[in-house]
């Protein structure tokens, strides 16, 4: 029948529980036991404990009255006695309220009376019309007052022990009677482990034997064979759990034939679409081998059929290119380099080239692809309008310079004497026109630099003599504006390899930025501290206003100015130090938050890296 398999189990359980539950109401009994004796203990001696310690620390404190009463304390030893007093006496009530022991009420009616005595006499000093003589309260003390003292103390300390016995006596019978009730509840839970595991143990082999053998064919559908069955000729659950396996194999088999043509479905579409992709791919696994490349990586490296299965370094021959796909298989993300060094020429075209890495869902390496961006006719364009500024820069210099001379002239008054308006006129236009000459300066210069006409004259430096250098040429125009200008330099600082003059000017530059935007009263700080081993960071921080998050990232473009930021320059200086740092091989970057000020900082590297 259906349900045989379910009394079953049924059956089983509520043996178990009742053993369970049996062997619950016997520890419970045993807490309960247990819990009363605790009770006992609490209720029966351990407030007297607790009344005596305080009687002895009270009886103390009355004794250290006395004692400050005989050494002139008169004060102190009347406010010490009327304190603790009232203390003593409180306990006392508590202990002969609460006689519990055999002979108990003998020791607290004697501690009573003890106490009354010594109270009347320590009362007697105390409250005296007139202070006693010294020697007539020495005697007092020590030949009453102290006597007394220690009678009252012996007796509060035998209630003391008499109780604490007392607890322990009630203390050993609870660890009687614990270990009592621990050995019934293991003799007990023993035997109904026996009991359960004996009738499991049967029902277990009655139930088993069906499912080991539906367990083994589940294995088969569960490997992959979905053409199996399970037959299994019973009409009580295990039935029901074979059919239904029966039925989940089918659905599995079309799900699988559905799953498959969707899976090369999608693979012949990617496969096409990468395969037509304009830009070169090249994909290759964890061991470095390339598994696959597009029409047009086919044109750069060859037919696929005889470059695939290559390593990355036969196939390729380019040193960046292997460097990128390694580095991003290596190191787990995107490989990509910055200015000059992300672009390879390739078949007299120029790319910009993107490893990244492909990891499986646990985070082990596939291997890696890599994408090669054609941008020869953005380079091209660069080029030109790099050519085109710089030419232009070079034409202007001699026009403006004519025009600079001719302003200076007619305000030197060399063509007549110029009216105030006219003299206004003119300053105007000679401030522009200064202007207009560090503008193409600034665009030559950057020009010369991006096209690597300028390179830099490598030579050892300390790098504390370029942070104090550069505070030097700026000390001035910080004192003007009111700004406080500090250096720092760590003392372990290694030196660094560059060019004085062109890391000088980026230096004069940040600085000359920050003390132009810093407001009268706030401070600019160079600094140069050790970045590792192979690196020297400087760093340029300021008060001032800040700048805001939508210019953080455009803050070393060309042009780009900060709205509301005074007005100096042409918004080159920033780029030409970045194309600087970058010809030395280090980085520039900006923190920045408003209304707290910004933080402009580079890496050099050492002279021994």
């Amino acid at each position: 029948m259906r349900r045989s398999l379910r009394t079953q189990l049924l059956l089983s359980h509520l043996l178990l529980v009742g053993l369970l539950l049996g062997v619950c109401l016997i520890a419970v009994a045993g807490f309960f036991r247990l819990s009363r004796s605790v009770d006992r203990i609490l209720e029966d001696n351990y407030k007297s404990v607790v009344a005596a310690q305080n009687m002895k620390e009270s009886l103390e404190r009355l004794d250290s009255a006395a004692s400050f009463f005989l050494a002139g304390q008169q004060e102190q030893a009347r406010r010490q006695y009327q304190e603790n007093l009232p203390l003593f006496e409180a306990a006392y009530r508590v202990e002969a309220t609460n006689i519990t022991e055999v002979g108990e009420q003998a020791i607290s009616d004697d501690l009573g009376a003890q106490f009354a005595a010594y109270r009347a006499d320590l009362n007697g000093l105390m409250n005296a019309k007139s202070p006693l003589a010294s020697k007539p309260a020495r005697t007092l003390y020590f030949d009453t007052l102290q006597p007394r003292f220690a009678q009252v103390k012996r007796r509060v300390q035998d209630v003391l022990d008499l109780n604490q016995g007392a607890i322990l006596r009630a203390d050993e019978q609870a660890k009687t009677e614990a270990e009592s009730a621990a050995i019934a509840s293991i003799g007990i839970t023993i035997l109904a482990v026996v009991l359960g595991v004996g009738f499991a143990w049967r029902n277990i082999g009655a139930m088993m034997m069906p499912l080991v053998s539906l367990t083994r064919q589940a294995e088969q559908v569960g490997a992959g064979h979905l053409n199996q069955r399970i037959e299994v000729q019973r009409d009580d659950e295990i039935g029901l759990l074979g059919r239904t396996f029966n039925e989940m194999a089918v659905r599995l088999r079309a799900s699988k034939l559905q799953e498959e043509e969707r899976l090369q479905r999608a693979e012949r579409m990617s496969a096409a679409a990468l395969a037509d992709l304009y830009d070169p791919v090249v994909v290759t696994d964890a061991d470095g081998r390339v598994v696959h490349l597009n029409r047009a990586a086919e044109g750069l490296f060859g037919p696929a059929q005889r470059v695939r299965g290559q390593g990355v370094r036969s196939a390729v021959r380019d040193t960046r290119f292997v460097d990128a796909i390694e580095r991003a298989a290596r190191e787990a993300h995107v490989s990509a380099e910055e200015g000059e060094a992300a672009f390879v020429t390739l078949a007299e075209r120029t790319y910009r080239l993107r490893a990244t890495p492909m990891r499986d869902e646990a985070g082990g390496p596939l291997g890696a692809v890599a994408v090669l961006e054609d941008v020869t006719y953005q380079r091209e364009v660069d080029r030109l309008k790099t050519e085109f500024i710089g030419v232009a820069s070079h034409e202007l210099r001699t026009p403006v310079t004519s025009l600079l001379l001719g302003v200076g002239l007619l305000g030197e008054g060399a063509v007549g004497e110029l009216t105030p308006q006219q003299q206004e006129v003119v300053g105007a236009l000679h401030d522009d026109l200064l202007r207009l000459e560090r503008m193409m300066r600034e665009l030559l210069d950057l020009t010369r630099l991006e096209a690597g006409a300028a390179p830099p004259r490598f030579e050892i430096a300390d790098p504390a003599e370029l942070v104090k250098s550069a505070a030097d040429t700026v000390a001035a125009q910080a004192r003007s504006g009111g700004v406080q200008l500090e250096t720092e330099s760590s003392p372990d600082l290694h030196a660094v390899r560059a060019d004085r003059g062109q890391i000088g000017r980026v230096l004069v530059n940040l600085l000359g930025n920050a003390v132009r935007h810093t407001p009268s009263g706030g401070s600019v700080m160079i600094a140069a501290a050790i970045e590792d081993t192979t690196r020297v960071r400087f760093t340029v921080t300021d008060t001032g206003a800040g700048i805001p998050p939508a210019y953080v990232g455009r803050i070393f473009e060309r042009f780009v100015q900060v709205p509301g930021a005074t007005r100096g320059g042409a918004g080159l200086g920033l780029s030409i130090a970045q194309t600087i740092v970058r010809a030395h091989g280090g980085e520039i970057r900006v923190e920045s938050k408003i209304g707290k000020g910004s933080a402009f900082s580079f890496t050099l590297p050492t002279a021994e890296s």
